[in-house]
């Protein structure tokens, strides 16, 4: 499932150019490290250095469902979304990336 919600109110996009829209209220309980603007509408869009496979994985965490199966992850992109989930302070994903790490 790849988190794009039409209701969502911060458009953020990828380095390969695709766009996630994710809402402002799990953003702010979820996580420090993303500043997004008070009032941004669906033409503001947040460029982000990314890929869409790694913001994929780490906004699913801002999410109330299952969590990706990070064990089926090669190494490198598990790597990259430590990075990510360090980045921007998701902590329930700096977690389980630390666990997977291991």
């Amino acid at each position: 499932m790849s988190v794009n919600l039409q209701d969502a109110e911060i458009v953020f996009q990828s380095s390969d150019g695709i766009r996630f829209r994710i809402h402002h209220l799990n953003l702010s309980l979820c996580s420090e490290g993303f500043s997004p603007p008070d009032h941004s509408t669906f033409d503001d869009v947040v460029l982000l250095t990314e890929s869409s496979s790694t913001l994929d994985l780490l906004f699913r965490f801002i999410y109330p469902e299952p969590q990706p199966e990070l064990e089926k992850l090669e190494f490198n992109d598990l790597a990259l979304l430590a990075e990510a989930s360090e980045k921007y302070q998701v902590y329930s994903a700096i977690n389980t990336c630390t666990i997977n790490l291991m």
